[in-house]
């Protein structure tokens, strides 16, 4: 039994299946077969149920789970506290908010890159939501993400902030002057998808009683929203840099009203019980390549 046999065996366990392991690994399926074959050899029992469509672990699987977790963690902190900056080394999965994957997400990779030329990074750009599940279940290492509050099971740093206002299309006939709430929620609006942070954040300032908001646009893309918004199809809370850089450039204005624009934080998060010294290293790079606003650099 050893390291590399160990890894394959969380990795399957985490993405459900030997292809997605094997993705994850940088490593043929032939090869991640293999590993599996030899360790459930060593151990004399069987790791996983092969005879349901998607393979499950088995009892004994499943009590391996947790030394295989410890093991890879602790050789893995050994590498870190011992051996030099370029014995780091692995795959780091990382969610990335998607305003920050078009903004200074590569001199975060550039960073990292100079520094720890041994890891391998690979991103998966999307919502809050995905990314808590993923750092808890396991999938992901590290998520770059916005603020949602403090919890018990997680590490974060601050990555700074970043100004958001009201966005209309610049053929969009609004009400004379400054809106209230109001006026807003008589404009058709343009929501992130039902489950996003953004999407909770504007329907706490359209709808601060609790009531349900109305029924509108929802897209999870940034970059479809501002084409909707464009088209003059609603308004939209929305950073605000993208007036300025494609493709909302020339094609947006802002909404006014009081306040004309509101600050939303952003921070690198992993979960205390992965919290390790190569994670730290790279929320501390992710910190010094943020572009935001910064804020306090506490951890929280």
């Amino acid at each position: 039994m050893n390291l590399k046999q160990l890894e394959a065996f969380l990795a399957i366990s985490r993405h459900g299946g030997f292809i997605e392991a094997a993705e994850r690994l940088n490593l043929t399926q032939s090869t991640v077969s293999a590993r599996i074959k030899e360790l459930e050899q060593d151990l004399g029992v069987l790791l996983f149920d092969r005879s349901r469509r998607q393979i499950q672990l088995t009892p004994k699987g499943r009590e391996l789970l947790d030394y295989a977790v410890q093991a890879v963690a602790l050789q893995r902190e050994i590498k870190q506290q011992i051996g030099s900056a370029e014995a780091i080394s692995g795959v780091f999965r990382v969610g990335v908010a998607e305003l920050i994957a078009v903004t200074w997400l590569p001199q975060f990779v550039a960073s990292v890159r100079e520094h720890y030329p041994a890891v391998t990074l690979q991103f998966e750009v999307t919502m809050n939501p995905t990314m808590l599940d993923g750092l808890r279940s396991g999938s992901l290492d590290l998520a770059l993400m916005i603020h949602t509050g403090s919890a018990p099971d997680l590490v974060a740093q601050n990555l700074g902030s970043v100004p958001f206002a009201w966005m209309a299309g610049v053929g969009f006939k609004l009400p004379k002057g400054k809106l209230a709430i109001d006026d807003l929620k008589r404009l058709p609006i343009i929501y992130q998808s039902a489950d996003s942070f953004m999407n909770q954040f504007m329907s706490s300032m359209l709808h601060p009683e609790g009531s349900s908001r109305r029924s509108g646009t929802s897209c999870n893309s940034l970059a479809a929203r501002v084409s909707l918004i464009s088209a003059g199809l609603g308004v939209s809370l929305m950073p605000l840099n993208t007036l300025n850089t494609a493709p909302g450039k020339g094609r947006l204005r802002i909404v006014p009203t009081n306040p004309r624009q509101v600050d939303i934080s952003y921070d690198a998060v992993c979960t205390k019980m992965h919290n390790s010294a190569a994670l730290c290293m790279l929320m501390e790079l992710a910190v010094q390549a943020s572009t935001f606003k910064k804020e306090a650099q506490n951890s929280r």
